[in-house]
């Protein structure tokens, strides 16, 4: 993993550059952000320029035998840790499944450094509600780190997810990362910092890695998926949030245009053409569940868009279609219609959460919709 492969984020990425240059790298690091944000890219990236034998001045240089181990996620001085579930009492057993474990964690994050707990719980049969880092994973790190470098100058222990290092576990590391032996770096890459032992917290070295931009999500979309069109990646980026996960899985569903369905969708409430609307509500409850959800969340965020147009030009953007429809449907429409239809169509996001019929919730919002525009 390389800084080039996390689209982005320079400034974050100069911080640490310039850290590495002067040799005054903080032992224990903390990588924290919401789901989706590339934190534990960056401890990748990061752990990669750090024992890279012939660094550029802004990236490591992707060939020398650092960084294609590196590559591999099988570099001799890197130690990964990640939450697992195990119910195997035999030490024999148990070695096996841990070797298994870390061979298809390898493998899902070479194919996906953006992975979430809910994806690696998903993927490889664990519970993501029990998953966690046992006191026995904590203490084979120490053992671990008591060994020299090998290949590079440092030996980098990667932590995806430290909340999910239980009690023991945690005490266990408390000495070890106060005081760790020489040229040892911790990474932490954390999605909920604040459930963090404050102990293992304070401890850290903290940075903040944000979501990704639109423009960002659209060039991660446009590397993995080469077959989907420029305008549909333009249009899950701009659903999707800065959630880079968010935006994989919705590219992976290959719903349909939302911004074609949605744009018919209020011509016929405006015109009240309710025999249009009967047969838009079979088309909409043949959707998966997830796929009425996200359409009425890309609704909202049109119509929100479409509102703050009203007081200055449209912010963020995915593509000139939604800029146009903002900026007519606004001037169409006045303030207190939008807050109801963003009203509406929150309810109905809210019905569908609870498992409602979406053909019933889809008409029965429809309906409403256009009694709105009348008045």
């Amino acid at each position: 993993m390389q800084f080039a492969a996390i689209p982005g984020h320079d400034g974050f990425k100069k911080l640490l550059l310039r850290t590495a240059s002067t040799k005054k790298v903080a032992h224990a690091q903390l990588f924290s952000g919401p789901v989706g944000a590339p934190t534990l890219a960056f401890a990748l990236a990061f752990a990669t320029y750090l024992n890279c034998i012939d660094p550029t001045s802004d990236d490591a240089c992707g060939r020398c035998l650092s960084c294609t181990s590196m590559q591999q996620l099988t570099h001799p001085d890197l130690q990964l840790v990640f939450p697992s579930k195990s119910s195997v009492s035999n030490k024999t057993a148990a070695a096996s499944f841990d070797v298994k474990a870390i061979a298809l964690f390898r493998e899902r994050l070479q194919k996906n450094p953006f992975m979430t707990l809910e994806e690696w719980a998903r993927m490889s049969d664990y519970d993501s509600k029990q998953s966690q880092i046992t006191r026995n994973e904590a203490t084979k790190i120490i053992q671990r780190l008591s060994l020299k470098a090998v290949v590079g100058p440092y030996k980098v222990v990667i932590i995806w997810l430290p909340e999910c290092l239980n009690p023991a576990a945690a005490n266990a590391l408390l000495k070890t990362l106060e005081e760790p032996s020489a040229a040892t770096v911790f990474l932490l890459a954390s999605v909920d910092s604040q459930k963090i032992l404050p102990t293992i917290r304070s401890r850290t070295q903290q940075h903040q890695v944000a979501l990704f931009a639109e423009a960002a999500i659209q060039q991660l979309l446009r590397d993995r998926y080469v077959a989907i069109p420029d305008s549909r990646l333009a249009e899950i980026a701009f659903l999707a949030q800065g959630d880079v996960s968010k935006a994989f899985q919705l590219a992976e569903e290959g719903e349909g245009n939302h911004f074609e369905w949605f744009s018919q969708w209020m011509r016929n409430c405006y015109k009240a053409n309710y025999v249009a609307l009967m047969a838009e509500s079979e088309t909409f409850h043949q959707r998966s569940m997830d796929g009425q959800k996200m359409a009425l969340t890309y609704a909202l965020q049109l119509l929100r868009m479409t509102l703050l147009s009203k007081f200055h030009p449209p912010l963020a953007v995915a593509s000139p279609m939604e800029v146009a429809f903002s900026q007519k449907f606004g001037l169409t429409v006045t303030f207190a219609q939008l807050k109801q239809m963003i009203a509406l169509l929150g309810s109905a996001y809210a019905a569908l959460a609870r498992n409602g019929n979406g053909k019933m919730v889809y008409l029965h919002t429809s309906i409403q919709a256009a009694g709105v525009f009348k008045d």
